[in-house]
């Protein structure tokens, strides 16, 4: 399977089109919220449930 390579330009209104339609584009969000707090958040998450499986199985088998 071969890439197929466009070699077109888009116009002005095109890019304006895909500028205001893609997400990441627009930036209408908070990128410290996106990529640091909600990663955080699941990280914390992991440890917490990691901890209670180490404390379950020490409750239950010693």
């Amino acid at each position: 399977m071969r890439l197929k390579v466009v070699k077109e330009q888009a116009d002005e209104n095109t890019f304006l089109e895909w500028r205001d339609e893609d997400y990441m584009n627009k930036m209408e969000f908070n990128p410290l919220v996106l990529f640091v707090v909600i990663p955080t958040i699941v990280q914390a998450g992991c440890l917490i449930f990691m901890g209670a499986a180490m404390l379950l199985n020490t409750a239950i088998f010693v």
